[in-house]
């Protein structure tokens, strides 16, 4: 259920990163262009997230999921049926986020209140496998549909997909009691305020890198010599990288107790060499890099919010509302600013901007343990170091 739903969120986006072949020829904008739809959806999510992570707590993230898988659905027929301009992407896209910053948090402590707590590393992981199951749909969509029938059906199948999360949510929780203990109508754990911006701040720069990825992979596969049918293929490969990353690294972090921020570290840095692979335009380095970036330089978010959420417990909707804001934020400047840097310099000068920020996103999350360490000696009792 929690991938599912995750998954329709973000098919808005990701679909519009794979077909932005098509949908450029079709509908005429520049490469620059479409790093600015992809800034506005996640704009658009980074507004609406820390107040939906509060939200969720209160009503359950069940009622949240479902409002936002309507939401979506419609707005993805809306894009099949009259996206017939920039001016209406740019409008869907931005309703689009706003159903996406919604989703993830309540998504967050439906897992948390559905699963054990020996097992939420992995129902994590498998939650943020939504989004390479997204760019893995949306990479098979350019041959099977975009190539065929054309772009917008693809739209209208997602927002089938969609529907069927509205169907499937159960029904939600009378009160905002959590797995924690915790009644929400008498207490509000606070969370720790340094480390938790400053892995928000880490989370930025990873997932920029990370978003510009997933919208401009295919861009650059054709402009390194694929076809946009190998292309799509290329995207789909990379997800399925993705995929199989954050199913392990959940598994893993539930057997390892700990210790999960500098593993996280070392997987964004490796990602790092992937995007720098990237910036050598080299034909024969395209899908190694391409392994190396999706498995590595995001396959780490299931990780992540696993992290935080054992380090802020009874507060898991506002502090991983909190750092998924920080991914949304980064979401934004990461596609625009790659964009830009395709459009006034090259691609190799953008992937090198990418490198670089997944360093300073490793650095970031080393420095957020750091702090957290530093807040649990002060003596800081609700923070449970077991990152």
């Amino acid at each position: 259920m929690s991938i599912t739903a995750t998954t329709a969120t973000t098919l808005p986006v990701f679909l519009t990163g794979a077909l932005a072949v098509q949908v450029r020829q079709s509908l005429h904008f520049s490469v620059g262009a479409l790093g600015l739809l992809v800034a506005a959806f996640f704009a658009a999510a980074s507004l609406v997230s820390v107040l939906a992570g509060a939200m969720a707590e209160k009503l359950g993230g069940e009622r949240i999921m479902r409002v936002c898988a309507l939401a979506v659905a419609l707005l993805l027929f809306g894009i099949a049926v009259y996206g017939r301009s920039y001016a209406v992407m740019l409008v869907m896209l931005v309703l689009a986020g706003f159903t996406n910053g919604a989703m993830q948090p309540a998504v967050n402590l439906f897992v948390i209140d559905a699963v054990p707590p020996g097992r939420r590393g992995f129902a994590l992981g498998v939650k943020q496998a939504a989004i390479p199951v997204s760019t893995l749909f949306a990479g098979l969509a350019v041959p099977a549909i975009a190539l065929t029938i054309g772009w917008h059906y693809a739209y209208a199948i997602a927002g089938v997909v969609a529907l069927i999360v509205l169907v499937a949510v159960p029904p939600g929780r009378s009160t905002g009691v959590t797995r924690s203990g915790v009644d929400y109508s008498k207490e509000r754990p606070r969370i720790a305020l340094p480390p938790i911006i400053t892995l928000a701040a880490a989370m930025a720069f990873g997932a920029g890198a990370a978003n510009a990825l997933g919208a401009f992979l295919v861009e650059n596969a054709v402009h390194t010599g694929f076809s946009p049918s190998d292309a799509g293929l290329l995207a789909a490969f990379g997800s399925a990288c993705g995929l199989v990353s954050r199913l392990v690294g959940g598994l893993l972090a539930d057997r390892r107790g700990g210790r999960h921020l500098p593993v996280i570290a070392g997987m964004v840095g490796l990602g790092a060499v992937g995007y720098a692979a990237f910036a050598l335009q080299s034909y024969w380095l395209v899908i190694p890099a391409t392994a190396i970036a999706y498995a590595a330089g995001w396959g780490w978010n299931g990780v992540f919010n696993f992290a935080v959420i054992v380090n802020h417990p009874g507060a898991e909707g506002r502090a991983t509302g909190t750092t998924q804001a920080g991914a949304f934020i980064g979401s934004v400047i990461g596609p625009l600013a790659f964009g830009y840097v395709v459009d006034h310099a090259s691609f190799s000068w953008a992937w090198s901007l990418a490198s670089v920020a997944a360093l300073t996103a490793a650095a970031g999350m080393m420095l957020g343990r750091k702090l957290l360490l530093r807040q649990k000696e002060r003596g800081a009792a609700e923070i449970t170091v077991l990152g």
